[in-house]
């Protein structure tokens, strides 16, 4: 397993964060699906895999803690957890004492002294950025308040943003109150690698969710006439994706033999990239995305060539 570290920070973190999302069933049971999960994440740590991504909203988080209750790498691991305030429904309003809550059930739920990264999602209804980015400062104002008080108390490490958009994240970082952005990334959804140099300026770092965009670049699903029937990226709003996959594949000085193996490499050519969040379900999905994690990358050119595309050719949206 290869590390990397989050910025200017002193986390070393798995170039692999696991992500629990879809591994297990809502509630704690003894179903094959969360049997599965569990054993997918005992293999993930097997192979030093230690960070991991989690939220109160996907209703997995039990199936972790059943795993990391008496493991002996517990006390080594990283976790990094979503945190919403104010959410859909706050008008606006950030409440510390929610912020706090959702800290420090994390801790509980998953035997963990500290949570290492809050992924902050600063919401609105409707979710967007007319609402949102005028009700950054005094946001952040009162969550860096709290914030200071849990980390004084070591109960957490690092605060990023999760910015929905190209137009908030901009706006976010320019606060300073966050050591870095937790956004989609891979080679066709390539928005936020226009803000990677102004952060690796800064110092900032940057944890990608999404590598496969929803599992289109993959290789069960490159070759679209190959789907089965009902398949969701037979859809028509993936034709655009499907398009700049092969303009992808005609215009990279690279041979792609594998859309896996080469969404995983990609992803983690820029060192700005610290660790890629993916959801894991069992132990031969961690085996091939770890093998695939092995340090040797395509080198930076390619990295430009795709910028370039996304430049031209713009924002694919699925």
């Amino acid at each position: 397993m290869q590390y990397r570290t989050f910025g200017n920070t002193d986390l070393n973190v798995s170039e692999i964060c696991f992500g629990p999302m879809r591994f297990a069933a809502k509630e704690p049971g003894a179903d094959e699906l969360s049997a599965t999960g569990k054993r997918a994440l005992q293999r993930a740590l097997e192979r030093g895999v230690n960070f991991i991504h989690s939220s109160y909203e996907y209703g997995t988080r039990w199936a972790v803690g059943q795993v990391l209750k008496d493991h002996p790498k517990r006390a080594e691991l990283h976790h990094i957890i979503k945190v919403p305030m104010p959410d859909f429904d706050d008008e606006g309003v950030f409440d510390a004492a929610k912020f706090r809550l959702q800290v420090e059930d994390a801790l509980r739920e998953l035997h963990a002294e500290r949570i290492a990264v809050l992924q902050h999602l600063q919401r609105a209804r409707p979710n967007e950025d007319a609402l949102r980015i005028p009700q950054i400062p005094s946001v952040c104002e009162a969550m860096l308040e709290t914030f200071e008080k849990l980390k004084d108390e070591g109960k957490v490490g690092y605060l990023t943003t999760f910015p929905y958009s190209p137009g908030f994240a901009p706006e976010a970082l320019k606060t300073n109150a966050f050591s870095g952005m937790v956004a989609y990334y891979n080679p066709i959804e390539m928005e936020m690698a226009e803000y990677f140099p102004g952060m690796e300026a800064k110092g900032e770092g940057f944890l990608c969710i999404r590598p496969f965009m929803g599992g289109l670049l993959t290789d069960r699903r490159a070759v679209r006439s190959q789907l089965p029937e009902g398949d969701r990226c037979l859809e028509e709003k993936w034709d655009a994706a499907y398009e700049r996959m092969a303009l992808l594949q005609n215009e990279l000085d690279l041979e792609i033999t594998s859309w896996t193996s080469f969404a995983i490499k990609f992803s983690l050519i820029h060192p700005l990239v610290t660790s890629l969040i993916v959801g894991l379900n069992t132990p031969e999905q961690v085996d091939e995305i770890l093998d695939a994690a092995d340090g040797n990358y395509p080198n930076r050119a390619i990295f430009d060539q795709a910028l370039e595309i996304y430049r031209t050719h713009g924002i694919v949206e699925s």
